[in-house]
């Protein structure tokens, strides 16, 4: 059953596809009333309608849709969710590219271009295994759903409408399709992200004792991060899957460019904080937020305000439960290979879905885990075929085991 449907894999029709989603410049950008996922959404549905498959759309905010499309087996059973998403981060300046970040490019058999492993590599790989198993008639009892998600990049609305609408209910497991190397991973990163904004009093810059300096205060905080995240991670120690905890500061803003003589009235600053597995977030936003009110005070005048932006946890899936085994066994016969288990060091739609229900989750998609986000991204065209292929041998065997138990 399952070499069946390997073997009606259309792996030209699957490149064919990669290369118009990578053209397709879905760049994550809150800016726009559309996010950009639009066109590439269309291009799904035009796939979608071509293959015969049903599927629900949900517009997650004006003009930036989710995709859902179930393919039930010939009996009930488990839910087996595959995620993918369609939005990606910016080229940045094409000056760093050796090539056009949105021409799909294939130079020694791979394929460059923005999101061609993050991740429209894992979201055709996933697409078109569905397809293969569809069009095999294989006969599993369960559910395959495919979770096609907007803003992924952004703050995950795509898949917190996912979970409000009701799709997690009854599912039993879950493939996040993002590029980890050939690693099994069965761990991700939690996420806080924080917005401190500091209040002072505008004053002229030869004068500053006329007025209250928010940059001051906020190099007092930055200093104060840098010594809580020391002190978390003597605590927390080198988690063996997902490394260190950080507390980083990613975005400073304060007074205007032009206005060199001006003490500004306020400054602002993200906090991007990654945690390990165990690691309490209502504990740690506390301290974060103790530290920077400590660190404010050091200047008169000013006061600081913590605002949380985004919360996801950390996850953690056995490495016994039925998902972790029929993914690593379906690696093992495309490659021969015991794959490494893993941890994401960032975080993926999956901790909205962890944070739910706590869902068993692996991360396992094409790609490197080190290309996302840099310049001259590319992926391995038989690699994204493999991937395919050991999509359809997981989701069956998954099946089967889960029916066996």
């Amino acid at each position: 059953m399952i070499a069946a449907a390997q073997e009606l894999l259309d792996q030209a029709g699957l490149i064919e596809t990669l290369s118009a989603l990578i053209r397709i410049p879905s760049v994550y950008d809150p800016a726009r009333d559309d996010g950009n996922e639009t066109m590439a959404v269309e291009y799904i549905v035009s796939l979608l309608d071509a293959w015969g498959m049903t599927f629900t759309r949900v517009e997650v905010a004006p003009k930036r849709p989710n995709l859902v499309v179930d393919l039930p087996g010939d009996r009930p059973g488990p839910i087996l969710i595959f995620e993918g998403h369609t939005d990606v981060v910016t080229a940045g300046s094409h000056d760093g590219w050796s090539m056009d970040p949105f021409g799909a490019e294939i130079v020694d058999g791979r394929m460059y271009g923005r999101g061609s492993v993050d991740m429209k590599s894992g979201l055709a790989a996933m697409l078109f295994a569905a397809r293969a198993i569809k069009q095999a008639g294989a006969s599993y009892a369960g559910t395959i759903r495919l979770a096609i998600l907007a803003d992924e990049e952004g703050l995950m609305l795509g898949a917190k409408r996912f979970v409000q609408d009701g799709y997690l209910e009854g599912a039993t497991a879950a493939i996040i399709c993002e590029p980890e190397g050939d690693r099994v991973c069965i761990a991700q990163k939690g996420a806080i992200r924080l917005l401190v904004r500091c209040c002072g009093k505008m004053a002229h810059g030869a004068m500053p004792e006329e007025g209250a300096n928010p940059l001051v205060a906020m190099g007092e905080i930055i200093h104060a991060c840098r010594q809580l995240e020391r002190d978390v991670q003597a605590e927390t120690g080198n988690d063996p899957l997902l490394g260190k905890a950080y507390i980083t500061p990613t975005v400073v803003l304060g007074g205007e460019r032009e206005q060199g003589n001006v003490i500004p009235a306020t400054a602002e600053m993200l906090l991007d904080v990654r945690t390990t597995s165990g690691q309490d977030h209502a504990i740690l936003r506390r301290r974060i937020k103790e530290a920077i009110d400590d660190a404010a005070r050091r200047v008169p005048g000013v006061s600081a305000v913590v605002e949380v932006v985004d919360d996801r946890p950390a996850t953690a899936t056995d490495r016994d439960d039925p998902i972790v085994r029929a993914v690593v066994a379906a690696h093992e016969r495309a490659t021969g290979k015991t794959p490494p288990f893993g941890g994401v060091p960032g975080s993926t739609d999956g901790t909205i879905f962890w944070a739910a229900t706590r869902i068993p989750l692996v991360t396992y998609g094409p790609g490197s885990a080190t290309l996302p986000h840099q310049a001259d991204e590319c992926v391995e065209i038989a690699e994204v075929a493999r991937y395919a292929e050991t999509y359809i041998d997981a989701a069956l065997g998954y099946f089967a085991m889960m029916e066996q138990d």
